[in-house]
């Protein structure tokens, strides 16, 4: 649910920061956010004013998002890009599993609301590899585990589209950041009171054991070698936010930083870009806690979407909104695609938003120059879905943004990079309920496209809503 508050948290930006000010939540506030957003989503709603609610809700919020204005010379006029269009692959069947005429036969489970599943055989954990998948599902979005039937499963998904049941988490609500071995993944978890905290999850048992050396409500940002990181983000009121520097074993390393979202951390893990409470985007070194001060269009206010390069990072800047409008669209008001520094070095305008153009959102770099987005409904073009839904993924190359999609009904709520390909979370709408979330593994050269976890039609509430891949 890292993904899904940060996006909350951004859209919240969007509508309020027109009325930032000096009110801004205390911490039981940011605590119930957290806990609310964490803890999911009630069933499927047929419009978007529960998203608005959630977003009106937190009061000043946008004080905790100011965005840039620091004076920088403007680059040279560059045309907007025109998006190349492909077609929509098609998703191949589900393979039927298959097995050794010496093994034994695959034996189904019967789980209600979930997708068809077989027990997992022996040895299966032992044995998985590259492409093999940790799936996550859940069910009872406001309750506690294990009351009224609710559900929260881990599942195995392999290469060839079988489902193996692993285990059921009755303790926590369970959400994997990474497979750390053979038998156990790292997770995010939420206790029935909506703590959430750090630990280890048994991929055999289900047993949960937190991680005593990291407080509550902590977000996962990724590896630095072989130590985690993980991070709070900084404070309504303007206090320094903590990098977590996790090792295997031992002491826990905590670097203040100032950045007021989950910043983007970059692929060799040295570094991390994000915005700041009223400030600038700025770079904090892993290592050392150092800090740069990136440099961004005049008068604009920006947001970093995925690093690029070794280098620098893509974002995405606009006017500051004015007036009492809920509305601001990138296209009407100055809208660019741009590539930052992190070593403080001119920023470069990769691409003017259009009214067709493309609003990059949160991505991961794909290999040195290449990205995958998400897209924002941020524009004139937008219609109805401003604010609140998702477009389809996008390849960012410079300034040239060309579409991967899966089915052109449903939206991608979240992208990732597998080994095998982009990993595109689907939903319909990534605002409404989990019912229909299930993510695709899309080969980038050819959009061949299987599915990695299938969505659940269930009134239980129940989505595929992370995956991991064995290391």
């Amino acid at each position: 649910m890292t993904d899904d508050l940060t996006a909350r948290l951004e859209r919240a930006l969007h509508v309020q920061e027109h009325h930032e000010g000096d009110l801004r939540p205390d911490a039981a506030a940011l605590a119930d956010l957290h806990a609310r957003v964490a803890r999911g989503r009630r069933g499927r709603t047929t419009s978007y004013a529960a998203v608005a609610a959630v977003a009106a809700g937190v009061i000043g919020v946008a004080g905790w998002f100011g965005l840039q204005d620091r004076t920088a010379p403007e680059p040279a006029e560059t045309p907007t890009p025109t998006p190349t269009v492909t077609a929509t692959p098609t998703p191949g069947p589900t393979p039927e599993p298959s097995a050794a005429a010496s093994a034994p036969p695959l034996e189904p489970v019967d789980l209600p609301g979930l997708p068809p599943m077989y027990r997992a055989p022996e040895g299966i954990l032992d044995s998985a590899g590259k492409g093999r998948f940790v799936v996550a599902y859940s069910s009872g979005l406001y309750e506690p585990p294990g009351v009224d039937g609710q559900r929260r499963t881990l599942a195995l998904s392999a290469p060839t589209g079988e489902l193996y049941h692993l285990t059921d988490v009755t303790t926590h609500e369970v959400e994997p950041v990474r497979w750390s071995g053979s038998g156990a993944v790292r997770a995010q978890v939420w206790d029935s009171q909506g703590t959430s905290q750090v630990g280890t999850v048994d991929l055999r048992t289900g047993e949960v054991t937190v991680d005593p050396r990291l407080p509550d409500f902590v977000y996962w940002l990724g590896m630095s070698g072989d130590d985690e990181l993980w991070s709070t983000p900084a404070a309504y009121s303007g206090e320094a936010g903590t990098l977590y520097v996790v090792p295997p074993e031992g002491t826990v390393r905590e670097i203040p930083y100032p950045l007021h979202m989950l910043p983007a951390l970059a692929p060799d893990g040295r570094s991390v870009v994000g915005s700041t409470p009223g400030g600038p985007l700025v770079a904090v070194d892993v290592a050392t806690g150092s800090r740069t001060t990136l440099l961004v269009p005049a008068g604009q206010r920006c947001r970093v979407t995925a690093w690029l390069d070794a280098t620098g990072v893509l974002g995405q800047c606009v006017d500051p909104p004015t007036g009492d409008s809920l509305r601001w669209n990138y296209d009407e008001h100055g809208g660019q695609v741009v590539r930052f520094d992190v070593t403080g070095g001119a920023y470069r305008t990769l691409a003017r938003i259009g009214a067709d153009g493309v609003v990059p959102g949160r991505g991961a770099q794909v290999r040195d120059g290449v990205v995958v987005t998400t897209a924002e409904p941020l524009l004139s073009s937008s219609g109805d879905c401003y604010e609140v839904c998702y477009g389809g993924a996008y390849l960012w190359s410079g300034g040239q943004a060309v579409p991967v999609t899966v089915d052109e009904e449903d939206q991608v709520c979240e992208v990732r990079v597998g080994s095998g390909g982009l990993l595109l979370r689907t939903g319909d709408p990534c605002y409404e309920g989990p019912v229909g979330e299930q993510w695709w593994l899309v080969d980038e050269t050819t959009r061949a496209a299987r599915l990695a976890a299938p969505a659940v039609d269930s009134d239980l509430g129940l989505g595929a809503k992370v995956v991991v891949e064995h290391p």
